[in-house]
């Protein structure tokens, strides 16, 4: 695995011998955005008091994954052509609609 430079932030390759492979670190972020699709305004009388829904509407899941060496993993402009391309039951998941 490579190393970095505490002052630099220089990124120094590791010494690896004919039969061995670098390893990079991968790591997944995940984040829930609301819609707030509920807003918080009802209509009573004075004697009635509103049903307010638990949640405050729609979380939208966003999940990435990101290398050190090339930042977030993506596809290519000529990769997801290729996968509009194909059937849909060969597509992944991200191109289903």
């Amino acid at each position: 695995m490579a190393s970095y430079d505490d002052m630099t932030l220089k990124r120094n390759l590791p010494t690896l011998l004919p039969d061995e492979k670098e390893h990079v670190l991968i790591m997944q972020d995940e984040s829930i955005f609301h819609t707030n699709k509920y807003h918080q305004h009802s209509w009573a009388t004075g004697d009635q008091q509103p049903i307010w829904k638990k949640g405050s509407g729609h979380a939208i899941h966003v999940s990435d994954f990101i290398c050190e060496t090339i930042g977030c993993i993506r596809l290519s402009k000529e990769q997801i052509q290729k996968q509009l391309k194909l059937p849909s039951e060969l597509r992944l998941p991200a191109f289903e609609a």
